[in-house]
C-alpha cells in the first residue's frame, strides 16, 4: 500500500464531500438546476477518490485495473463537471452540449483502455482533466469584462486555482517522465517527497474551489438582489407619482364625479401593486 496516494485520496474524499454538502445546500435552498450539475460534479469527484482508495486495499489484479480505471474516468468527469459549475457563473452554458460531452468523456477513456491499457487511460485521463479545466477557465480570462462583473471579489481565488494548477501540471508531467504514474494505485514511488507536493496541491485546489464557489453564489446572489432592489425601486417612484397625479387631479375643481370614481379605481389598483412591490422587497435575502 502507497501511504502518500492513501492518505492523499483520504483527504481528497473528505473535502470533497464538503464541496458536495455545499452543492448540495445550493440546490436546495435556491432551487436552481444549475446546481445539479455542481451536485453531480462532488458526488463523482467523490467516487474517483474512494475507488482509488479502495484499489489500495485490494489485492486482485484485475479488480484493481478496474477500480485504477474507475478512478480516472471519475477524476476526468467530476472535474469537468464542477468546472462548468464554475463557468455558467459568467458564460451561458448549454445543458444540452455538457450532456452529450459528459457522455462523450465516458465513451472515450473505455476505447483507450481497450486499445493501450490501464496506465495509457490513467495517464490520458488525468491529463485531459488539466487541459480541460485550464480550457473551461480560460474562457473567464478571455471574456475579462463580464467575468470581472459576475465574480466580483472571487476573482482572487479563482486565479489563485490557475496559478496551483498550472505549477501542479507541471509536477505532474516531470513525475510520469521519471516513470511514476499516480492514478497507478500499484505504483513505486521513488520520490515520495515530490509526490506528496503533487498531491498537496490537488488538495489546496480543491479547497480553493469550495471557497470560490461559495463567494461566487454569494456574489452573484448580491448582485441579483441589488439589481431587484434598483428594479423595485425604480418601479415604486413610478406608481407613486402616478398616484400623486391622480390625486392633484381629483382636487381640481370641475372634476366630473364618474371622473373621481375612476381615479379613486385607480388609486386603490396602484396602492395595492405597491402593497406586493413592498412585500417582494422584504422577501429578498
Amino acid at each position: 500500500m502507497n501511504y502518500v496516494l492513501f492518505f492523499t485520496q483520504l483527504a481528497l474524499v473528505f473535502i470533497r464531500m464538503i464541496g458536495l454538502g455545499v452543492g448540495l445546500d445550493f440546490l436546495l435552498s435556491r432551487k436552481k438546476k444549475r446546481f445539479r450539475g455542481q451536485v453531480a460534479g462532488w458526488g463523482i469527484w467523490t467516487l474517483a477518490s474512494v475507488f482509488q482508495i479502495l484499489a489500495q486495499m485490494e489485492t486482485n489484479i484485475a479488480l484493481i485495473d478496474v477500480l485504477d480505471f474507475l478512478f480516472a474516468l471519475c477524476t476526468l468527469i467530476g472535474s469537468f463537471l464542477i468546472a462548468v459549475s464554475i463557468i455558467v457563473y459568467f458564460r451561458p452554458v448549454s445543458v444540452k452540449s455538457v450532456f452529450f460531452f459528459t457522455l462523450f468523456l465516458s465513451f472515450l477513456p473505455l476505447i483507450i483502455y481497450f486499445l493501450f491499457g490501464i496506465e495509457i487511460v490513467v495517464n490520458f485521463c488525468i491529463l485531459l482533466s488539466f487541459i480541460l479545466v485550464g480550457g473551461l477557465y480560460t474562457v473567464g480570462i478571455i471574456e475579462s469584462v463580464n467575468f470581472k462583473t459576475q465574480v466580483g471579489q472571487s476573482i482572487k481565488w479563482f486565479y489563485s486555482i490557475i496559478g496551483i494548477a498550472i505549477t501542479q501540471f507541471f509536477v505532474y508531467v516531470y513525475l510520469l517522465l521519471e516513470g511514476v504514474n499516480l492514478g497507478l494505485s500499484s505504483t513505486e514511488l521513488q520520490n515520495e517527497v515530490l509526490v506528496g507536493v503533487n498531491n498537496t496541491f490537488s488538495i489546496a485546489i480543491l479547497v480553493l474551489t469550495v471557497v470560490l464557489l461559495i463567494h461566487l453564489e454569494n456574489t452573484r446572489s448580491n448582485l441579483y438582489n441589488y439589481q431587484l432592489k434598483d428594479k423595485y425601486s425604480h418601479d415604486l417612484g413610478n406608481i407613486l407619482q402616478v398616484m400623486v397625479s391622480a390625486i392633484h387631479f381629483i382636487e381640481e375643481k370641475g372634476v366630473p364625479v364618474e371622473e373621481k370614481e375612476k381615479i379613486m379605481d385607480l388609486l386603490n389598483q396602484k396602492s395595492q401593486e405597491v402593497s406586493e412591490l413592498i412585500q417582494e422587497i422584504r422577501n429578498l435575502e
